[in-house]
């Protein structure tokens, strides 16, 4: 089943893009909203869930799974402050720009660690379930050597990652200048954190594709034959 990575700076349409992925591969999508707001249903009865819609959606998959593993390190922390205390959706839903800041204190700096943790685990979990296509958050690097994975990059002309930050976000044109700039550089300075990389290097990709020449739907189909095929190539591989 194809797994799909999408990254690339504000305004180039990966959440476009990716739902449109998602629904060619009729997979499942998962972006950081959805992210923090599965860590916000933990708890909720998973069998009821499973009544109601026929089998288990995907923020209850992610729920669940984060409940098991915040329970396992509040097991094993002994007598220490065990990980499932500290607000998991929070760190799951924070942004490029408040995950790149350096850490100044203790709490800050496992902040970082949580996140690393919780993320990449929930990442490589719904990886192996397959069937999923997975925006930003740093996808491409928790899976750069999972097999059977495509790695997306986007990009687009400033000017029309501009335009486009306008017409989602609402903002006038010096806001969405300024909101571009701000992002993109704290999504280099997170993956600079975290992962000692530039975003912006085209080897940690698949295929780069760029928004500005071609339309969300045509770069979609694209993307799915192209996941699609490395899913064949894997499964064959392994045979």
């Amino acid at each position: 089943m194809p797994v799909v990575t999408v990254e690339g700076p504000i305004g180039a349409g990966a959440p476009e893009v990716g739902v449109i992925v998602s629904k060619l591969l009729d997979a499942d999508y998962v972006d950081r909203a959805i992210l923090a707001d599965a860590a916000r249903t933990m708890g909720t009865t998973v069998q009821v869930l499973e009544i109601k819609h026929g089998r288990i959606p995907l923020r209850a998959r992610i729920a669940q799974f984060l409940q098991t593993m915040l329970e396992r390190s509040a097991m094993s922390s002994g007598a220490g402050e065990p990980y499932a205390f500290y607000n998991v959706d929070y760190v799951l839903g924070e942004d490029y720009t408040d995950l790149a800041q350096e850490p100044l204190t203790a709490a800050q700096r496992l902040n970082d660690e949580h996140f690393i943790e919780a993320t990449g685990s929930v990442i490589r979990d719904l990886a192996a379930g397959g069937n999923v296509v997975i925006i930003g958050r740093g996808s491409t690097m928790f899976l750069k050597d999972f097999p059977g994975v495509l790695h997306v990059g986007l990009v687009a002309p400033l000017e029309a990652r501009i335009r486009n930050i306008e017409e989602r976000e609402h903002l006038t044109r010096l806001e969405a200048e300024e909101h571009a700039d701000n992002t993109e550089r704290a999504r280099i300075a997170y993956f600079r954190k975290f992962f000692k990389v530039d975003p912006n290097d085209p080897t940690l990709y698949h295929i780069v594709l760029n928004m500005a020449h071609v339309g969300a739907d045509t770069l979609a189909e694209i993307i799915a034959h192209s996941a699609t095929d490395l899913a064949r190539a894997d499964v064959v591989s392994q045979a």
